[in-house]
Order: structure tokens, then C-alpha cells, then sequence
């Protein structure tokens, strides 16, 4: 069983659970199923991610080598001229962008090797907290047999399952600093590297950043509004909506719905309703917006 499976197995897990212990009068297991649903992680694709940097790196090393012996070999000539100095000049820019490179790739890789790191062990632990939580209602059906063990059981599971929820939540706060980090570690070589340049007067840096972060554009709409969606189904699950006031009272059976809504996003591997909606990209990565197509 890979991560991913885990992963959805302990949705499962957690929402049988769940289930069980409400039928009981034990609601404070809803809580988990949301949390679990929003944490559906696919670590592979980030050290999938990183083994390609990794690549990157080592081509970039290839090919610096090469350019080094090519331009020692040159110099070796002893062109001492206006010319061979300006030749000289250019190639140590080159090498030094090239070795640039070596170094972002290794950033970019270790950092994508620590986010997956990160969520393969959050998956773990839910897994984990998924096991507890179906072995606080094993003991809950187990103490239903009679009324007035059943009564005790109540109070001391909901006394678990809070504290269980506190525990989690903590965790989950330590990953989301984690990957925070992790995504502010990724921005500051990408900004560090443009600024240079820029400072340097190349800003060439600085107008591909534009045109790839535009060319983008479709893929960070359609991310913005599925998250939205995936969000707005996690509180659902939770039989809540977000927001305070009269308006934020949710209406009967919204849970049931988002909870069938969940089962068919698992199922599919995507968002019900912005899933069928993602963006085409194109050869050279970028994305076609609608009114290009």
C-alpha cells in the first residue's frame, strides 16, 4: 500500500469511526473526518520532483565541466588581446550563472525532499489517529451492552477524542509551518537569483519571471477556486459552514450531502466540480487561457 492509499484508507477509517461513535452519542469524532479529508496527500510527486532537480543539477555540472576545459584550452593559447580579455570576462559570467544553477537545483531539490518528507509522515500519523479513533469506538460498542457502562464510555471518549483533536491539530500547525517554510525557501532562491541579476542591469531574469508566472495564469485560477471547493466540502463534512451569524447555520443534510460529495472526489481522484475543468497544458508548460482557445 503506497502513501496515497494510506492516506485514503485513514479517511475511511476515520469516517467509519466517526459514524460508529455518533450513532452511539459520541459526535465529537465529525471533526477528524474534515481534517482528514483536506489531508489527501500524494508524497511521491515531491520526491518524483526532486529526483528531476537532482537531474538538472547534475547535467548543469556536466556541461559547466565541459565549458571549463573548453575555455582553459583557449586561454592556454596565451590570447592576451582587448578581445580575449572580453571573451574571458563573458565565460567566467557564464560559469558563474551556470553554478547559480547547480545551487538552486540543490535548494529546490532538498526542499522538495523535506515537503515530502513532511507529508509522508503526517500521512503516517493519520493513519495512526485513524486507528485510534476506530478503537475509541470498538470500546464504545463494546461498553453499549449494557446502559450504564455505556453512559461512562460517553464521557471518557469524548474526553479522548478532544484530546486526541488537540494533538492533531497541533501536528497539523507544524506541518503547515513546515511547508510555509518550504515554499518561502523556494520564493527567496527565485528572488535572490532575479534580484542579482536585475541589480547587475540584465533583466532578463525579472521578464521571464513575468511572462511564466502569467503564462500560469489559468492553472492559479482553477487551483484558487479548487481549493475553495475542496474547503467549503471539508466544512461540510464537519455539518458547519464557515462564518458566524444567522446565515452561517447550516442547512439538514449537508453533511450527508458532503459527505457523498467526498466518497466520489476520493473515488475519482479530483474535486467533483472544478475537477472536470483543469486547464490543458501546452508543450512548453504554459496554459491556454479561454478566450486563446
Amino acid at each position: 500500500m503506497n502513501l496515497a492509499d494510506l492516506s485514503r484508507r485513514s479517511l475511511e477509517m476515520g469516517t467509519g469511526a466517526a459514524l460508529t461513535l455518533s450513532a452511539l452519542g459520541v459526535p465529537a469524532g465529525w471533526p477528524f473526518v474534515g481534517k482528514m479529508y483536506i489531508h489527501q496527500y500524494k508524497p511521491q510527486s515531491f520526491f518524483d520532483g526532486a529526483e528531476t532537480w537532482l537531474a538538472v543539477h547534475d547535467d548543469v555540472v556536466a556541461a559547466r565541466l565541459g565549458v571549463d576545459a573548453l575555455v582553459a584550452e583557449v586561454a592556454s593559447t596565451s590570447w592576451r588581446s582587448e578581445d580575449g580579455r572580453a571573451f574571458q570576462r563573458r565565460m567566467d559570467a557564464y560559469l558563474a550563472d551556470l553554478r547559480g544553477i547547480e545551487i538552486r537545483a540543490v535548494v529546490t531539490a532538498l526542499t522538495l525532499y523535506t515537503a515530502g518528507a513532511a507529508l509522508a509522515a503526517f500521512v503516517l500519523f493519520q493513519f495512526l489517529v485513524a486507528m485510534a479513533m476506530a478503537a475509541v469506538a470498538a470500546w464504545v460498542l463494546t461498553a453499549a451492552v449494557t446502559p450504564l457502562s455505556l453512559a461512562g464510555a460517553r464521557v471518557l471518549a469524548t474526553q479522548c477524542l478532544i484530546k486526541l483533536f488537540e494533538g492533531y491539530r497541533a501536528v497539523e500547525s507544524l506541518l503547515n509551518a513546515l511547508l510555509h517554510g518550504c515554499a518561502a525557501a523556494l520564493s527567496a532562491v527565485v528572488t535572490v537569483d532575479v534580484g542579482i541579476e536585475s541589480a547587475r542591469g540584465d533583466h532578463s531574469g525579472l521578464n521571464d519571471l513575468a511572462a511564466a508566472t502569467f503564462a500560469q495564469g489559468p492553472m492559479f485560477i482553477w487551483g484558487t477556486a479548487n481549493r475553495v471547493e475542496r474547503d467549503l466540502t471539508a466544512h461540510g463534512l464537519t455539518g458547519r459552514v464557515p462564518g458566524k451569524g444567522p446565515w452561517a447555520s447550516p442547512p439538514q443534510g449537508l453533511a450527508q450531502l458532503a459527505g457523498a460529495k467526498a466518497v466520489n472526489d476520493i473515488s475519482t481522484g479530483s474535486q467533483t466540480v472544478t475537477g472536470r475543468y483543469v486547464p490543458e497544458q501546452a508543450a512548453d508548460g504554459s496554459y491556454t487561457f479561454p478566450w486563446e482557445g
